[in-house]
């Protein structure tokens, strides 16, 4: 499991939400507040006294499952199977995913490549996908049944959630089932129908949608307050060759670059059954669709594009290759086995690669770090502590979140990001009390020059894995 600050900013919102006053008013909310499901369900578990270690294995399964569930109702309109068949082949296509991924990081230690599994990850657009691919089904069997917006309400309904939720869902749904029901008309206009007529037909219900998503798209506008000027580095695709150029030295890029080159076999299969006029309409409205998505999520990746880890703004890229190979596959080798025992062996499978030893799994775990930091926090009078945003979180929640230590930047300087401002100045278990941070941890990505010129230098230093303690006889003045 990928245990760093993103991750567990939900898992740390859930604690908060329970255990410090007003923490609703004045934590700032994440980027991707990711409220359904992930905030959801780690509000749920602090409340029910869940360590959260066992919380985001069980967010890991439950992602995996409902991924399972949402994949199989678009293959199961994609492909003529059954809906146990079509489970059957997504629960078995996500336990090889898994178990590959597992494999390579347990085995051969490819510590990049476990970044893969992400998507499984709270506040990771992992559930913005899953939605998308649910809304996609609800969408096209409404548009079967007629363009009124009547029939659209219950997809609108989804559509305002999970926008409110993450609103990269306006890109992985909404935007490609509006143009797709676009590019459907033309293709099925009559040669004597004008081409702004053929355009109008059917427009009510996208429309609907979009309004929907607007309307979350505000609402979640109102929650964080983080800025996103950082993130648009590039103008569209002219980040394409240095995208290119890194996945040779990335194999999580590699892997989604190799699965969109495998997606060719599927998109010209379709295509030939679409042209031969052998797929029905639905499935071809979806098939655009899922092509749209594709290509939006490409541009978004080279607009977006900063690093090579941000990739996951691309799953759409990746995964809609998926389902399309998925279901490709002949129904009639598939229809051979026995309904339940299809179901029956891949979610057994499922089960065992995630509560086997491998890398996903948290019983347990601590960090030697904050082993060693709690082992000597009396005999050193520590109190509280600061470090940079990547190994702040990870420390206080090895510690079950006893240890009050802060993110700062420069050494000293307050660092308001996906964190509660009121922390700085009250006490985590005491919230009446100001808090004293009279320690630094240094894992040598830290500039201390400010501290350093601040506070002089340390009255004792100590060693423990992976970083330094740095102590100090004064509370360390916060800028």
């Amino acid at each position: 499991m990928i245990i760093n600050s993103d991750s567990l900013v939900l898992p740390r919102m859930g604690w908060e939400m329970w255990h410090v006053p007003h923490a609703w008013q004045h934590f700032q909310w994440p980027r991707v507040p990711s409220l359904f499901p992930d905030m959801l369900w780690f509000f749920l578990a602090e409340r029910v006294g869940l360590d959260w270690r066992a919380a985001l294995d069980g967010f890991f399964l439950l992602s995996l499952c409902l991924m399972t569930v949402c994949m199989a109702s678009v293959i199961w309109r994609m492909g003529n199977l059954f809906w146990l068949q079509s489970l059957f082949l997504s629960s078995v296509t996500l336990t090889a995913y898994v178990a590959c991924v597992s494999a390579g990081v347990y085995v051969k230690g490819f510590r990049d490549m476990s970044a893969l599994l992400e998507l499984f990850l709270p506040a990771y657009h992992g559930s913005s996908f899953m939605l998308s691919l649910l809304a996609a089904t609800m969408a096209n069997m409404e548009y079967d049944r007629g363009s009124r917006i009547a029939n659209f309400y219950p997809a609108a309904c989804l559509c305002l959630v999970a926008t409110f939720s993450d609103p990269l869902f306006v890109t992985t749904f909404a935007v490609p089932f509006a143009l797709s029901t676009r590019v459907f008309a033309l293709v099925h206009r009559k040669d004597t129908t004008p081409v702004w007529n053929a355009l109008k037909e059917g427009i009510a219900g996208p429309v609907f949608l979009l309004a929907a998503c607007t309307v979350g798209f505000m609402g979640q506008e109102l929650l964080y307050k983080q800025n996103l000027g950082g993130m648009f580095k590039h103008f569209p695709l002219v980040a394409l060759p240095e995208i290119i150029y890194s996945a040779c030295f990335s194999m999580r890029a590699f892997c989604c670059l190799v699965l969109f080159a495998l997606s060719i076999i599927p998109f010209s299969r379709i295509c030939a059954k679409i042209s031969k006029h052998e797929i029905e309409p639905y499935k071809e409205l979806l098939f655009y669709q899922g092509y749209m998505a594709s290509v939006i999520a490409l541009c978004i990746l080279s607009i977006t594009y900063v690093d090579i880890s941000l990739y996951r703004y691309a799953l759409p890229l990746t995964w809609w290759s998926i389902v399309f190979l998925v279901s490709c596959i002949d129904p009639v080798s598939v229809r051979k086995l026995s309904d339940y025992v299809m179901v029956v062996l891949p979610c057994a499978a499922m089960y065992f690669v995630l509560t086997g030893k491998h890398e996903n799994r948290l019983y347990g775990w601590h960090s030697p770090l904050e082993t060693c930091l709690s082992q000597n926090h009396d005999r050193l009078g520590l109190q509280g502590g600061l470090t940079h945003y990547w190994l702040s979180r990870k420390v206080a929640a090895s510690s079950n979140w006893t240890l009050q230590v802060e993110q700062v930047a420069g050494g000293n300087h307050i660092f308001i990001w996906g964190n509660n401002p009121d922390l700085y100045t009250h006490d985590v278990h005491g919230f009446d009390k100001m808090p004293v941070f009279n320690y630094f941890i240094d894992d040598g990505t830290e500039d201390l020059k400010a501290l350093y010129s601040d506070m002089g230098p340390p009255a004792h230093v100590l060693h423990c894995p992976e970083a330094d303690i740095l102590v100090f006889d004064q509370p360390i003045r916060l800028q």
